[in-house]
């Protein structure tokens, strides 16, 4: 029976999802003992978003330090989070990570669910860290602890952000398949060391299924450039759709699959085909295209309909909209210099933003209903309590609206008055699509080929 989540970690988990555009992508996540597994590029904000995208409660194993900050350690332990002692931390208190396994070990025996993150640390890099064996280590002792009938499962969760650092970027939690523990038995009783090692392994690979993974950052930022070009060019996408990261990382994940096998196979073309990709950016980033495309012509009838619309909108819900930021501007604005002045790690700085953010907020619901409780008493007071909120993610969704439509009008402007410069590019682009279907047909002979040599020259597994 899955344990319903405490009010505190779903409040929580709906505020990592107004400061995210948070999705979730894969199967449901199972009942009894359970051991979440996931990547680690947003330190505190990676167990907020697993808190918003699952429907159960889940502890997370966090570094001992967090628990001793005000606000963080308060969230953590809000969610019923263990500490983690590290060496580069603690040296001398790595002798309390026994408590701290027992208790996790005593989670699941009661049916509870966990976090771990078996990277060990929270890092900006590209792809998976090499995985720490702990989680394996907590799994085969918690299954042996109930003569391996405990029915305990571990599962994979893949965190992708895109901007992780800022308010409103973006973030697909994929779920993916659980792993039975009890299966390794036989393989625990055999070679405690080596089970260990081989589930350790088996975690890392359930990660990368569900994971974007690329070389370095900047071959990642060439991916999503590489994807987006490729979608609109053959009519996926429309070409100031702005896609959701969900429904991109299929095509991503084949992406970045392709640019391993090029680097791999054909380092001189791999890099020729960078620099295509980087012009293309650079072209379409001169005329202001953001994360869309930029169109090969504007139809007058859709571009009048849409300036009305979107312009209608704006102006309706302006009024409202303008009231919100009035009363969370300084919110923001106030979290962004306290950050500056802490000047935390980069994959920290969304964390730290989220918690100065989250006590500013309270401190400004707090003044303004009591303002309104000082002038017209506890009916003014409750009504301007239930309207804030509200307020203020009208305010954010009506700014994301004039981001858009400012970047759509200015986008218009600039390629009616530079037909040439838009030509270019389009020339550019179908040159860069032609170029990627000739290396996915090259990768395809290279699969189709591994696969004969398979059956042909099977492994001995003996």
């Amino acid at each position: 029976m899955k344990k319903k989540k405490p009010l505190l970690s779903k409040f929580f988990g709906w505020a990592a999802g107004v400061f995210f555009h948070v999705e979730r992508q894969g199967g449901p996540v199972p009942d009894g003992p359970l051991v979440v597994v996931a990547n680690h590029p947003n330190s505190l904000m990676d167990p907020l978003v697993l808190t918003r995208i699952l429907d159960r409660q889940t502890r997370p194993l966090a570094k001992a330090p967090l628990f001793d900050q005000k606000i963080l350690g308060y969230i953590l332990r809000a969610m019923g989070g263990l500490p983690v002692y590290r060496r580069q931390d603690s040296p001398g208190e790595m002798k309390k990570n026994r408590g701290t396994f027992d208790a996790a070990v005593e989670a699941l025996h009661h049916g509870q669910a966990i976090q771990i993150y078996p990277e060990g640390l929270s890092h900006s890099e590209a792809s998976l860290a090499p995985l720490r064996t702990g989680t394996a280590r907590i799994a085969f002792q918690a299954e042996a602890g109930r003569e391996w009938g405990l029915g305990l499962r571990i599962l994979p969760v893949g965190l992708t952000y895109v901007r992780k650092a800022f308010f409103r970027g973006r973030v697909v939690a994929q779920v993916g398949n659980p792993i039975e523990v009890r299966l390794w038995e036989d393989a625990f009783n055999s070679n405690e060391r080596e089970a260990v090692r081989n589930l350790t392994q088996r975690i890392r690979d359930g990660l990368e299924e569900v994971t974007l993974s690329a070389e370095s950052p900047r071959e990642r930022e060439l991916i999503e450039v590489a994807e987006r070009v490729y979608a609109r060019e053959l009519g996926l996408v429309q070409w100031r759709e702005r896609e959701s990261l969900g429904d991109r990382m299929p095509r991503l994940k084949l992406f970045a699959r392709g640019a391993t096998w090029l680097r791999t196979e054909d380092p001189v073309r791999y890099r020729s085909l960078a620099r295509r990709v980087r012009a293309v950016e650079r072209a379409a980033g001169i005329l202001g295209a953001g994360e869309a495309g930029v169109p090969p012509n504007y139809r007058t009838g859709a571009t009048i309909r849409y300036a009305l619309v979107e312009g209608g909108i704006l102006l309706l819900e302006a009024p409202f909209a303008a009231v919100g930021i009035v009363v969370w501007l300084p919110v923001y604005l106030l979290s962004r210099v306290i950050v500056r002045r802490i000047h935390p790690q980069r994959e920290a700085l969304s964390t730290f933003k989220f918690s100065a953010s989250a006590l500013l907020a309270i401190i400004t619901l707090f003044g303004w209903t009591s303002l309104a409780w000082w002038y017209g008493g506890w009916t003014w007071a409750l009504g301007i309590g239930a309207i804030l909120i509200p307020l203020g993610l009208l305010a954010i969704a009506w700014h994301e609206r004039w981001i858009r439509v400012e970047e759509d009008v200015k986008l218009f402007l600039r390629v009616a008055f530079q037909r040439d410069r838009r030509e270019r590019l389009g020339a550019l682009r179908a040159d860069l699509v032609k170029e990627f279907d000739r290396i996915g047909l090259r990768m395809e002979a290279g699969d189709r080929a591994s696969d004969r040599e398979q059956e042909e020259y099977p492994q001995d597994t003996t």
